[in-house]
Protein backbone atom coordinates (compact mmCIF):
# COMPACT_ATOMS: atom_id res chain seq x y z
CA UNK A 1 0.00 0.00 0.00
CA UNK A 2 2.84 2.40 0.80
CA UNK A 3 4.42 1.68 -2.58
CA UNK A 4 1.07 2.24 -4.31
CA UNK A 5 0.60 5.57 -2.52
CA UNK A 6 4.10 6.69 -3.46
CA UNK A 7 3.57 5.63 -7.07
CA UNK A 8 0.27 7.54 -7.21
CA UNK A 9 2.02 10.65 -5.85
CA UNK A 10 4.68 10.41 -8.54
CA UNK A 11 2.06 9.88 -11.25
CA UNK A 12 0.16 12.92 -9.96
CA UNK A 13 3.35 14.97 -9.99
CA UNK A 14 4.22 13.99 -13.52
CA UNK A 15 0.66 14.75 -14.61
CA UNK A 16 0.77 18.20 -13.01
CA UNK A 17 4.14 18.96 -14.57
CA UNK A 18 3.40 17.09 -17.80
CA UNK A 19 5.20 19.78 -19.78
CA UNK A 20 8.15 19.99 -17.38
CA UNK A 21 11.77 20.15 -18.51
CA UNK A 22 14.25 19.81 -15.65
CA UNK A 23 17.67 21.54 -15.93
CA UNK A 24 20.81 19.75 -14.73
CA UNK A 25 24.60 20.24 -14.95
CA UNK A 26 23.93 23.65 -16.44
CA UNK A 27 25.30 27.15 -16.77
CA UNK A 28 22.74 29.84 -17.50
CA UNK A 29 23.60 33.48 -18.13
CA UNK A 30 21.13 36.32 -18.64
CA UNK A 31 22.55 39.62 -19.86
CA UNK A 32 20.14 42.50 -19.37
CA UNK A 33 20.85 46.16 -20.12
CA UNK A 34 18.90 49.11 -18.77
CA UNK A 35 17.85 50.03 -22.32
CA UNK A 36 15.82 46.78 -22.53
CA UNK A 37 18.22 44.60 -24.50
CA UNK A 38 18.77 41.04 -23.32
CA UNK A 39 20.76 37.91 -24.11
CA UNK A 40 20.23 34.37 -22.84
CA UNK A 41 22.71 31.49 -22.90
CA UNK A 42 21.96 28.03 -21.49
CA UNK A 43 24.49 25.20 -21.72
CA UNK A 44 23.63 21.95 -19.98
CA UNK A 45 21.18 19.08 -19.74
CA UNK A 46 17.41 19.31 -20.10
CA UNK A 47 15.41 16.29 -18.94
CA UNK A 48 11.80 15.80 -19.99
CA UNK A 49 10.37 14.72 -16.62
CA UNK A 50 7.31 12.71 -17.77
CA UNK A 51 9.34 10.53 -20.15
CA UNK A 52 12.18 10.08 -17.64
CA UNK A 53 9.61 9.04 -15.03
CA UNK A 54 7.96 6.52 -17.35
CA UNK A 55 11.32 4.94 -18.18
CA UNK A 56 12.37 4.89 -14.52
CA UNK A 57 9.15 3.08 -13.54
CA UNK A 58 9.30 0.67 -16.48
CA UNK A 59 5.96 2.04 -17.66
CA UNK A 60 6.99 2.35 -21.32
CA UNK A 61 8.59 -0.12 -23.72
CA UNK A 62 11.94 0.57 -25.37
CA UNK A 63 10.56 1.40 -28.82
CA UNK A 64 7.97 3.87 -27.54
CA UNK A 65 10.63 5.45 -25.33
CA UNK A 66 12.89 5.97 -28.36
CA UNK A 67 10.00 7.36 -30.40
CA UNK A 68 9.13 9.83 -27.63
CA UNK A 69 12.77 10.84 -27.19
CA UNK A 70 12.99 11.60 -30.91
CA UNK A 71 9.72 13.54 -30.82
CA UNK A 72 10.88 15.72 -27.90
CA UNK A 73 14.24 16.35 -29.57
CA UNK A 74 12.45 17.49 -32.73
CA UNK A 75 10.26 19.77 -30.62
CA UNK A 76 13.32 21.43 -29.09
CA UNK A 77 15.02 21.82 -32.47
CA UNK A 78 12.01 23.69 -33.86
CA UNK A 79 13.06 26.60 -31.64
CA UNK A 80 15.97 28.24 -33.49
CA UNK A 81 17.38 29.34 -30.14
CA UNK A 82 18.63 25.79 -29.65
CA UNK A 83 22.02 25.68 -31.38
CA UNK A 84 22.76 22.14 -30.20
CA UNK A 85 20.47 19.31 -29.10
CA UNK A 86 21.95 15.84 -28.49
CA UNK A 87 19.98 12.96 -26.97
CA UNK A 88 21.56 11.33 -23.92
CA UNK A 89 18.80 8.75 -23.50
CA UNK A 90 16.00 8.46 -20.92
CA UNK A 91 14.48 11.77 -21.99
CA UNK A 92 17.70 13.68 -21.32
CA UNK A 93 19.24 16.12 -23.83
CA UNK A 94 22.53 17.97 -23.90
CA UNK A 95 21.73 21.41 -25.28
CA UNK A 96 23.15 24.80 -26.06
CA UNK A 97 20.63 27.63 -26.26
CA UNK A 98 21.28 31.23 -27.29
CA UNK A 99 18.76 34.02 -27.73
CA UNK A 100 18.93 37.79 -27.95
CA UNK A 101 16.27 40.46 -28.20
CA UNK A 102 14.96 43.72 -26.83
CA UNK A 103 12.02 44.71 -24.67
CA UNK A 104 10.17 47.79 -25.92
CA UNK A 105 7.40 48.30 -23.40
CA UNK A 106 5.52 46.96 -20.40
CA UNK A 107 3.97 43.49 -20.11
CA UNK A 108 6.46 41.79 -22.40
CA UNK A 109 8.25 38.59 -21.49
CA UNK A 110 10.71 35.91 -22.51
CA UNK A 111 10.45 32.35 -21.18
CA UNK A 112 12.89 29.43 -21.19
CA UNK A 113 12.38 26.67 -22.25
CA UNK A 114 9.09 28.07 -23.57
CA UNK A 115 5.80 29.55 -22.35
CA UNK A 116 4.47 25.97 -22.00
CA UNK A 117 7.64 24.60 -20.32
CA UNK A 118 8.96 27.51 -18.23
CA UNK A 119 12.12 27.06 -16.17
CA UNK A 120 12.51 30.82 -15.79
CA UNK A 121 10.98 33.96 -17.25
CA UNK A 122 12.04 37.56 -17.77
CA UNK A 123 9.26 40.14 -17.88
CA UNK A 124 8.74 43.90 -17.91
CA UNK A 125 6.17 45.73 -15.81
CA UNK A 126 4.18 48.95 -16.08
CA UNK A 127 6.56 50.55 -13.56
CA UNK A 128 9.57 50.36 -15.92
CA UNK A 129 11.15 47.40 -14.18
CA UNK A 130 12.39 44.06 -15.46
CA UNK A 131 11.89 40.94 -13.34
CA UNK A 132 13.70 37.61 -13.51
CA UNK A 133 11.99 34.67 -11.82
CA UNK A 134 12.57 30.93 -11.66
CA UNK A 135 9.36 28.98 -12.15
CA UNK A 136 9.46 27.31 -8.73
CA UNK A 137 8.02 24.06 -10.11
CA UNK A 138 11.10 22.09 -9.05
CA UNK A 139 10.75 23.26 -5.44
CA UNK A 140 7.02 22.54 -5.46
CA UNK A 141 7.53 18.92 -6.57
CA UNK A 142 11.02 18.32 -5.17
CA UNK A 143 10.18 15.13 -3.29
CA UNK A 144 8.28 13.50 -6.15
CA UNK A 145 10.92 14.39 -8.73
CA UNK A 146 13.64 13.00 -6.50
CA UNK A 147 11.74 9.73 -6.04
CA UNK A 148 12.03 8.94 -9.76
CA UNK A 149 15.75 9.75 -9.76
CA UNK A 150 15.72 13.29 -11.12
CA UNK A 151 18.17 15.89 -9.83
CA UNK A 152 19.22 19.44 -10.62
CA UNK A 153 22.40 21.45 -10.12
CA UNK A 154 24.15 24.28 -11.89
CA UNK A 155 24.89 27.99 -12.10
CA UNK A 156 22.27 30.66 -12.77
CA UNK A 157 23.75 34.09 -13.52
CA UNK A 158 22.41 37.56 -14.30
CA UNK A 159 24.72 40.29 -15.61
CA UNK A 160 23.20 43.77 -15.78
CA UNK A 161 23.94 47.49 -15.73
CA UNK A 162 20.42 48.28 -14.51
CA UNK A 163 19.79 49.35 -10.91
CA UNK A 164 18.79 46.19 -9.05
CA UNK A 165 16.12 46.81 -6.41
CA UNK A 166 15.45 43.21 -5.30
CA UNK A 167 17.52 40.06 -5.49
CA UNK A 168 17.95 36.79 -3.62
CA UNK A 169 21.27 36.04 -5.33
CA UNK A 170 23.82 34.18 -3.23
CA UNK A 171 26.80 36.05 -4.69
CA UNK A 172 27.28 39.53 -6.14
CA UNK A 173 30.36 41.13 -7.65
CA UNK A 174 31.45 43.72 -10.19
CA UNK A 175 31.76 42.54 -13.76
CA UNK A 176 34.94 43.09 -15.81
CA UNK A 177 32.66 45.10 -18.14
CA UNK A 178 32.45 48.66 -16.74
CA UNK A 179 29.12 49.52 -15.14
CA UNK A 180 27.85 45.94 -14.99
CA UNK A 181 27.25 43.75 -11.93
CA UNK A 182 27.15 39.94 -11.75
CA UNK A 183 24.54 38.12 -9.65
CA UNK A 184 25.03 34.37 -9.12
CA UNK A 185 22.89 31.53 -7.79
CA UNK A 186 24.42 28.10 -7.19
CA UNK A 187 21.61 25.58 -7.63
CA UNK A 188 22.28 22.34 -5.73
CA UNK A 189 18.88 20.63 -5.59
CA UNK A 190 15.16 21.12 -6.11
CA UNK A 191 14.62 22.50 -2.62
CA UNK A 192 16.61 25.67 -3.34
CA UNK A 193 14.63 28.91 -3.45
CA UNK A 194 14.03 29.92 -7.10
CA UNK A 195 16.13 32.83 -8.39
CA UNK A 196 14.52 36.26 -8.26
CA UNK A 197 15.80 39.67 -9.38
CA UNK A 198 14.08 42.97 -10.08
CA UNK A 199 15.79 45.97 -11.70
CA UNK A 200 14.89 49.43 -12.96
CA UNK A 201 15.03 50.08 -16.69
CA UNK A 202 16.06 53.44 -18.11
CA UNK A 203 13.52 56.27 -18.02
CA UNK A 204 13.79 59.56 -19.92
CA UNK A 205 14.23 62.16 -17.14
CA UNK A 206 12.49 64.85 -19.21
CA UNK A 207 9.27 62.94 -19.89
CA UNK A 208 9.23 60.09 -17.38
CA UNK A 209 8.60 57.72 -20.27
CA UNK A 210 10.64 54.49 -20.34
CA UNK A 211 13.61 55.06 -22.60
CA UNK A 212 13.28 51.53 -23.95
CA UNK A 213 9.66 51.97 -25.13
CA UNK A 214 8.33 52.80 -28.54
CA UNK A 215 8.01 49.49 -30.37
CA UNK A 216 6.87 45.89 -30.27
CA UNK A 217 10.21 44.57 -29.14
CA UNK A 218 12.38 41.84 -30.63
CA UNK A 219 12.05 38.16 -29.65
CA UNK A 220 9.54 38.90 -26.87
CA UNK A 221 6.02 37.74 -26.05
CA UNK A 222 3.12 39.60 -24.53
CA UNK A 223 2.84 38.86 -20.82
CA UNK A 224 -0.65 37.48 -20.16
CA UNK A 225 -0.19 37.67 -16.41
CA UNK A 226 -0.13 33.87 -15.94
CA UNK A 227 2.54 32.49 -13.63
Amino acid sequence: MKFLARLCAVLLCLTLVSSCFVPDNFETELRITKDGSYGITYIGVLTYAPLFGQIARGAIDEQHAKDNERMMMEQLKRDDGFKQVTSLGKGRYQVRYERTGRFAGAHQQVTFVSRQEPIFRVRTTESATVEVNGSGQGKLYAKQLGEVGLKTQGLFRVVTDAEVTESNAQFKRQSPAPGFTIYDWRIRDFTDIPPHLSAKLAVDPRTGVPAYSGGKGVNVEQDDGKR
